[in-house]
């Protein structure tokens, strides 16, 4: 039996609809006050400091681990699985259960007599008793079906509207009521729907079986294309793994070489140190005697005894013949060279190693240009490298409860590097070689700092919507707060004049100087839509701004004249999207964009340069980037390293 449809009402609303989104409970989450909603919701109102305040009671508590960690309320499931089977559950005609009849699904309920009734059984209720109120049963589609409507319509006579059909007029064709069987049809050739009733009920079966037919035929059409829906993702999924293997053998092959060449190297690097090891101690041993000879003669020229001096010459001699300095290695003839097969890399760079089809008959269609020739390739010219990777250090400290996350970076004017490590909530101070001179936490106690920029000996930082400005030894100097409420601001200074703010979502830039005042707002003129990240000024006095929105580079000025966007870069004749992140410029302007695993190199002008650093020269997801005074780039890293490379731009 079905449950009751008001206390189900009231279940649903009170007990298994979530308070936030009023909708039935998705992976309802528990919080520590006992309340309970959609794990979705929650993650939607954690704050920037990993904080959520419960709707009901607002009560605060802390989720830094994830609201996925938060008790699942398997009281709630257990509810609305028992719901959903009383809903399931088949109820059947409550006439056709009466009359004997076999028992056929009822599709709706009378509220006024309490039956509950399948399609024709509706019909014929709702006609006979047209005060009763009928409702659709749960998991039935309201609204009559497309046959239902049309025998609503007939079973009334079309030339007198509201009375019901009683004739079936075979003249033509029609029911119609009594009052037109006695005028606009008397001469025709009429019989009672009785009669006309039982004679059609044989050719309505065979109707209906064919129907049968028909829809079988149908549901066979809907399985084919099921399992043909089936076999095209078992294809995708097949070929995916084809690709992905593919491609961990040839990387892991050409790994596994690199390895050997390294080790390789490293096995004859550590013989050459022995050999000069064995030398150094052979002259140093040598450089001992000699010096013991030359004391010892010493004192016995001042001792003024011939006997001694006379024997002192051959002894001395033979001392010298002693000192022939040792065979050493040369550096010339055995340092080592390291020699890339340029052809070969290019062709593993530009050649495609997949080909796809689709179908039997396109392979004229294939997707990708199948590879030139051995005989016919021209190795392209390669670039010359640009970045050298000077010295790494880890950022990570004894003290720290968390793995680095390196979320801003900026250099004084000294040469310290300071870092935001957001989730231990500090500001890591660092020599260039990786020495640590300070940590600096920020005077609130749910402050985690974000970004970071350097001006006027001032270092400027964000958390949350708040500004903070702090002396170079931390001192807190004054906190704003910052317009919007976006999650993040990233920073950027323009000499020592102010510091910049991206505000997200609004598309805009405030200019904030060291003594806190707001200077000027700069918007773009004209540009609506995206989201603000984060942001860079060139010696010009122009914004290069990332819009993670749209994912695309804007360079404007500082009235707002848009000079530059550029979404995509073109590489080797291919035009790939780009999905920009941090942005910096080094002392000629020239622009660097970090991606997921790369960065970029663009001319001032905002032009696609070339592709500066990958995977292959050490990077390991980079995150911010910054340059310093000596023009070197600085690449916080995924893995809480800060990597150095020393630029040649030119």
């Amino acid at each position: 039996m079905a449950m009751s449809g008001d206390i189900t009402d009231q279940i649903q609303n009170d007990l298994l609809n979530c308070k936030i989104c009023l909708s039935r409970f998705i992976q309802p989450k528990m919080l520590p006050c006992a309340h309970t909603y959609c794990q979705g919701c929650l993650e939607k109102m954690v704050r920037s400091d990993r904080k959520v305040q419960c709707p009901e009671c607002r009560e605060e508590f802390d989720v830094r681990g994830g609201v996925s960690k938060l008790k699942t309320n398997f009281h709630i499931n257990s509810l609305m699985d028992i719901i959903k089977s009383k809903e399931n559950e088949k109820v059947v005609c409550s006439w056709c259960a009466t009359a004997g009849l076999s028992e056929i699904a009822a599709v709706a309920r009378c509220k006024t007599c309490l039956k509950c009734l399948c399609p024709p059984c509706k019909l014929t209720h709702g006609t006979a008793n047209p005060r009763h109120v009928l409702e659709d049963l749960p998991g039935y589609v309201a609204g009559p079906c497309e046959a239902e409507t049309k025998m609503q319509k007939m079973i009334y006579c079309q030339g007198h509207p509201g009375t019901l059909v009683d004739h079936l007029c075979n003249t033509c064709n029609s029911v119609i009521c009594s009052s037109c069987s006695s005028h606009a049809h008397a001469r025709h050739s009429k019989v009672s729907l009785a009669n006309a009733g039982a004679t059609a009920r044989p050719t309505v079966m065979n109707l209906m079986e064919r129907l049968k037919t028909d829809m079988q035929s149908l549901v066979q059409q809907e399985d084919d294309i099921v399992q043909a829906m089936e076999g095209m993702k078992a294809t995708e999924r097949s070929l995916m793994s084809m690709i992905e293997s593919t491609l961990a053998e040839v990387i892991n092959n050409l790994i596994k070489h690199g390895d050997t060449i390294k080790d390789t190297l490293s096995s004859y690097v550590r013989e050459q140190e022995e050999l000069y090891k064995v030398a150094r101690d052979d002259i140093q041993l040598k450089i001992k005697k000699a010096k013991d000879t030359r004391e010892f003669s010493q004192g016995v020229l001042g001792s003024g005894k011939m006997r001694e001096i006379v024997c002192l010459r051959s002894v001395v001699e033979e001392q010298i013949d002693g000192l022939q300095a040792p065979r050493v290695p040369d550096d010339k003839k055995t340092r080592p060279s390291l020699t890339v097969n340029e052809s070969l890399k290019s062709m593993l760079s530009h050649s495609n190693l997949f080909s796809l089809t689709f179908g039997e008959e396109s392979a004229a269609k294939a997707v990708a240009v199948p590879a030139k020739s051995p005989q016919a390739y021209t190795p392209l010219p390669q670039p010359r490298q640009r970045a050298w990777n000077l010295h790494w250090f880890n950022t990570e400290l004894g003290g720290d409860q968390y793995d680095p996350a390196l979320t801003g970076v900026s250099v004084s004017n000294d040469g310290i590097i300071v870092v935001a490590d957001e989730d231990n909530s500090l500001l890591k101070c660092f020599t260039d070689d990786g020495h640590l001179t300070a940590t600096i936490s920020l005077p609130d106690n749910n402050a985690h700092p974000c970004s970071v920029a350097i001006f006027d000996d001032t270092i400027a930082c964000s958390s949350g919507n708040r500004l903070y400005m702090l002396d170079m030894d931390g001192t807190l100097l004054r906190k704003l707060f910052l317009r919007g409420y976006e999650s993040v601001y990233p920073l950027a200074a323009y000499r020592d004049e102010y510091v910049a703010v991206s505000e997200g979502s609004m598309c805009s830039l405030s200019l904030y100087n060291s003594n806190g005042q707001v200077v000027d707002r700069v918007k773009p003129y004209g540009y609506e839509g995206g989201r603000f990240l984060f942001l860079a000024i060139n010696s010009d006095e122009q914004f290069i701004v990332v819009d993670c929105g749209k994912k695309c580079i804007l360079i404007f000025d500082r009235d707002g004249y848009i000079f530059t966007t550029c979404d995509q870069v073109t590489m080797n004749g291919v035009g790939q999207a780009i999905c920009p992140y941090s942005i910096c410029t080094d002392k000629d302007d020239n622009i660097m964009v970090t991606e997921w695993n790369r960065i970029l190199l663009f001319w001032p002008n905002g032009n696609f340069r070339e592709e500066l650093l990958t995977v292959a020269n050490g990077l390991h997801k980079p995150r911010v980037i910054t340059v310093d005074n000596y023009n070197n780039l600085v690449v916080t890293q995924g893995n809480g390293f800060i990597t150095i490379y020393q630029l040649d731009l030119s």
